[in-house]
């Protein structure tokens, strides 16, 4: 299941920035044992909080962690490439492998809970391109 905590480490496949953005979708509460972990576990971005570790802060890395991110989207705001999260998997794939009816139909299915930005102008594909 994905975690926010993977921000901490992914970046864009197409253009290597980092942190990329991500918009929840669908969220479940987990019951997951921290005990024993060294907090904060992010060393350089929180995407809990959506900014950069500033060493000496407290962060809510017990409750961060209780969350599995089953649907999402992550976003490159630099590049604009947007890669979605099903079932808890990130799907981070090379433009050339990826369905683009299979990621218009994800745009379609949650288009209500997707920046407006990612569905006028997200690569590689967007609701736009189809005009």
């Amino acid at each position: 299941m994905m975690r926010y905590w993977g921000l901490d480490v992914l970046k864009c496949i197409n253009c290597k920035n980092f942190p990329l953005e991500m918009y929840v979708i669908e969220e479940e509460r987990q019951d997951v044992d921290v005990s024993g972990l060294e907090f904060p576990l992010c060393k350089a971005y929180c995407s809990y909080l959506r900014e950069n570790i500033q060493q000496g802060k407290k962060y809510p890395c017990a409750d961060c962690l209780k969350i599995g991110i089953k649907t999402a989207v992550l976003y490159c705001p630099v590049c604009k490439h947007w890669y979605p999260v099903r079932n808890g998997i990130v799907v981070m794939l090379v433009d050339s492998k990826r369905k683009v009816d299979r990621d218009l139909d994800f745009l379609r299915t949650y288009k209500d809970k997707i920046p407006e930005v990612i569905l006028r102008e997200g690569k590689p594909v967007n609701l736009c391109s189809l005009a």
